[in-house]
Parts: structure tokens; C-alpha cells; sequence
């Protein structure tokens, strides 16, 4: 998040106060000479003087709470001093809009196995499009060792089948099988995120591949069949 501040020959005490969303967090990037601090979702941009540019510009990264979606409203205020009596202005209300999460490769070494996909000229053949067969999961959780899978259902409460896979590595648990994405994203969005973080994985024809590269897949799919 960018604020921009236009100093007007103000030379005083000033402060920016904005409210995020509730269980978002904050850090602070770039401050310009201000005291930066971040508690009980508000956060603050201070100086006892304001610098001698012209625009000041402050930054601050915000992380969201995994399961948040839809639109979401920043709030603020800033003050000064002025002829020393302290001046209170409404911000604007910030909107974001915040799109499903599609999360990332377990590891690097499993990111660049799945970007060949996007690379190779030669088109793998379990990417064709004359050969589509899709298949989603949602995963679980992925480990270096192999799990009992009745103790990961018993620890994290999971009702469902747990199967069990091995990918570059690491052994993945995960449950359910769709043949949409839309399905397994609702189903995702139905467990347990205060335990776990699951998130929606694709194949083609029984080999594991990216999300994206699955919805692409399904958009040549109905180009064909129409």
C-alpha cells in the first residue's frame, strides 16, 4: 500500500492513522523519516516534523488472512498541528478486492519441474489438448517422510478418505477427486483452515501439473467441443 502525502509548507507534527481489515497484519516498507507501527489492526505513519519534500511518499506491505475473499475496505485519518490547535482529516476509503488464492509449489525444485510444462516446445503429451482427462484434489499437508494417514485424519479431523502420493520427493496427502476446479474449490473452502491449509491441486491423465495450467487445459476443452 503506496500513501502520498503533499506537504503544502506544513512543518509540524503529523500523523497517519489507517484501519485494516480485521486479521490482517502489517510491515512497514518505506517511511520517509516517520516512526512506522502496527498494533490491533490499525497502523501508523508518525513525525514530529515532516521532511522537506514537496510529496512524501509512505509504503507498507499488508499480509491477509489466508481464507479472506471479496472486497475489503481501508480507513484512515491523518493529523497536524496548525496554529496549535490539532487538524483531523477523513481519508478516502481504500477498496481492495481479493481473488482466490491459488497457492504456490511446495518447494523450488517442485516449481521448476511443473513450469516445464509452460516451457517445453515439444508440448508434453499429458498437456495435449486432443488428451484431456483432468482431475483436482485438494491437498493437505506434504512431508519429507512418509505419514501414517489415520493418525494425520485422527490429528486434524479429517472425515474424508486421505490418499496418499509421492511427488519429487515429498509424500502428499490429500482428499477428494473432481473433475472441475470449481468443485474442488468449494470443497477446499469447507475444511478446517484454523488446522490446516489446503489448497486445490490439478493433473492431466494421472500426471500432476499447476492449477494454471489445468485451467487452461479446460478452456481449450470446451473451444474443442463446441
Amino acid at each position: 500500500m503506496k500513501l502520498s502525502i503533499e506537504r503544502r509548507n506544513l512543518d509540524s507534527f503529523f500523523l497517519i492513522e489507517q484501519d485494516l481489515p480485521a486479521g490482517c497484519t502489517a510491515t512497514g516498507v518505506e517511511s520517509q523519516g516517520a516512526i512506522f507501527s502496527f498494533k490491533d489492526g490499525k497502523i501508523k505513519y508518525s513525525w514530529l516534523r515532516l521532511p522537506a519534500e514537496e510529496e512524501i511518499e509512505v509504503i507498507y506491505k499488508i499480509t491477509l488472512p489466508f481464507e479472506m475473499r471479496g472486497k475489503q475496505s481501508i480507513s484512515g485519518k491523518y493529523y497536524y498541528i496548525q496554529n496549535e490547535e490539532k487538524q483531523i482529516f477523513e481519508m478516502s476509503p481504500t477498496s481492495i478486492d481479493v481473488i482466490e488464492y491459488v497457492a504456490p509449489s511446495d518447494s523450488l525444485a517442485e516449481k521448476t519441474l511443473l513450469g516445464i510444462v509452460n516451457l517445453d516446445e515439444s508440448k508434453p503429451e499429458y498437456v495435449d489438448q486432443q488428451k484431456i482427462d483432468l482431475e483436482y484434489k485438494v491437498q493437505i499437508l506434504s512431508s519429507t517422510q512418509k505419514l501414517d494417514r489415520d493418525s494425520i485424519r485422527k490429528e486434524y479431523g479429517i472425515k474424508d478418505k486421505l490418499n496418499e502420493e509421492n511427488f519429487n520427493g515429498l509424500y502428499k496427502y490429500t482428499v477428494g477427486s473432481f473433475t472441475t476446479y470449481e468443485q474442488a474449490r468449494d470443497f477446499k473452502n469447507k475444511l478446517d483452515y484454523s488446522r490446516y491449509i489446503p489448497f486445490v491441486i490439478a493433473y492431466n491423465r494421472g500426471v500432476r501439473i499447476t492449477v494454471g495450467e489445468a485451467m487452461n487445459l479446460a478452456s481449450k476443452r470446451k473451444t474443442v467441443s463446441k
